[in-house]
């Protein structure tokens, strides 16, 4: 008799212990590469079809005043993994497969960090973009596992990789042939044999390549395959989950299944094979009944580069106008959002951070600056306002603020990147201020019928840049 109310008690246990362990959500974070403002049917497209995501903003809050922080790649991914800006994190541009390049800095708390204190299950499943050398590893950044390349798809194999005993040598490339490569990246001058290392990045699996060069036709299946298989291993405790798919980056590589599949271009194709994988992902929710308490996020990483729309947004990656910045995004979470909102309140991707902290049950850390603002209040409906009021910006590739938003009033001094492609304006030279209620596209300077808003936006943005300036100074 004892004995069997010794058992009846530790099934009580061990029952309360795996519906806490169920209670705590868990979280995806889908961030795609390039994508612009319209490169969803749900955001206004209408050259492809987008079903999956288009049901995830029907169920979920649709976000039309998205912002990331930046519009390149490695800061953007270093703020949405830490809720601080890039230039405080010390990530202002873009990384390269160089020798002795440098990475996100260890100090720094990612999210996946942050959800280790509750013994979260973490993966990256993608796109890192953070630093090839193994100290800046994603294993030493929070993540339990890793499969995927270490930069953009149009970049090269860089050395100091460790190289799987199992590796897949694809295009006739042989051990030696890859260790070439390695060191002609390193080499100084060659510029033209270095270009012939283009769009062969490696595929990883934890601190090893597995794959050289990547056979990139199948990456988003691959990609998709591996973030299922993590989604079955892992449901029956809390998981955080990371899926930076390497498209609609170019060059634009396509599934079988999918060449074609909108009838427009490519570019579209991929956008479509991404919509299919998020779709898989929704389904290994639910069949695993995880749906209802899962908290899914899609966005990009910045706007899109030669091929997408930003409509009727102008600019586009590389830009400070809101075409470089301001992308689709999206919030699922059942039971905790209303279905079919559209919210236009300025929120960003560096508030990502915080708001996973609140819903994990975790405390923020005390001893750093975070640029990052808890949204679930409002994304829940119990405030009708965004914590957020601004968002900055500063130049791609650098350290120099470049203007700020402030309600409906954006204030710019550049917008454009100088390249050597484009030919700027006179118009595009002067200081600007639009506001973006009536003017979305930014094509009427309002400034010199403004010009209190105009000193009042640059006093605001000249103390955010001094108060960053003097965080970085006393670290």
């Amino acid at each position: 008799m004892k004995f069997r109310i010794i058992i009846i008690i530790l099934c009580c246990f061990l029952g309360s212990k795996r519906i806490n362990a169920q209670k705590q959500p868990n979280f995806i974070i889908i961030f795609t590469d390039d994508q612009g403002y319209e490169d969803l049917s749900c955001f206004g497209s209408n050259k492809l079809k987008t079903p999956n995501i288009d049901k995830m903003a029907d169920e979920g809050v649709k976000l039309t005043s998205f912002y990331v922080a930046s519009s390149v790649c490695s800061p953007s991914r270093a703020a949405l993994l830490t809720g601080r800006m890039p230039k405080r994190v010390g990530i202002p541009r873009v990384l390269f497969p160089k020798k002795n390049e440098k990475g996100l800095p260890t100090e720094e708390i990612t999210i996946a960090e942050l959800l280790k204190e509750k013994n979260y299950a973490t993966a990256l499943v993608g796109k890192w973009h953070l630093g090839h050398d193994k100290k800046y590893s994603p294993l030493n950044q929070g993540f339990d596992s890793y499969f995927g390349i270490p930069y953009s798809n149009n970049m090269s194999i860089a050395s100091g990789i460790d190289i799987s005993p199992n590796i897949v040598l694809n295009d006739g490339y042989t051990l030696e042939k890859m260790h070439s490569d390695m060191q002609l990246v390193d080499a100084s001058g060659n510029k033209d044999a270095k270009k012939s290392l283009k769009n062969k990045p490696p595929l990883m699996r934890g601190n090893e390549i597995v794959e050289y060069p990547t056979n990139q036709t199948t990456l988003t299946e691959r990609y998709t395959n591996e973030a299922v298989s993590f989604i079955n291993k892992n449901k029956e405790k809390p998981f955080f989950l990371y899926v930076a798919h390497s498209f609609p980056h170019v060059p634009i590589f396509v599934g079988d299944k999918f060449k074609g599949s909108s009838g427009t271009t490519p570019f579209y194709d991929a956008v479509q094979e991404i919509d299919w994988s998020v779709g898989e992902v929704f389904k290994a929710l639910k069949e695993n009944g995880l749906d209802e308490n899962t908290i899914v996020i899609f966005t990009s990483d910045n706007g899109p580069n030669s091929h997408g729309s930003a409509k009727p947004l102008k600019g586009r990656k590389f830009d400070t106008y809101e075409g470089g910045q301001r992308v689709p995004a999206i919030f699922w979470a059942p039971n905790k959002v209303k279905a079919g909102v559209v919210s236009d309140e300025i929120v960003s991707s560096l508030d990502i951070f915080p708001t996973i902290a609140k819903y994990a049950g975790i405390s923020m850390p005390k001893d750093r600056v975070f640029d990052g603002y808890n949204l679930s209040k409002y994304l829940e409906g119990k405030s009708k306002k965004s914590p957020r009021k601004e968002m900055y910006f500063y130049g791609s590739n650098s350290t120099k603020i470049d203007g700020v938003r402030l309600s409906d009033w954006k204030y710019l001094i550049e917008g454009y990147r100088k390249a050597s492609w484009r030919k700027l304006t006179e118009e595009d030279t002067k200081i600007k201020l639009f506001n973006l209620k009536e003017d979305k596209s930014e094509s009427k300077n309002v400034i010199d019928l403004n010009a209190k808003q105009a000193k009042k936006l640059l006093k605001k943005m000249q103390r955010f840049d001094a108060e960053l300036e003097k965080d970085i100074l006393t670290k």
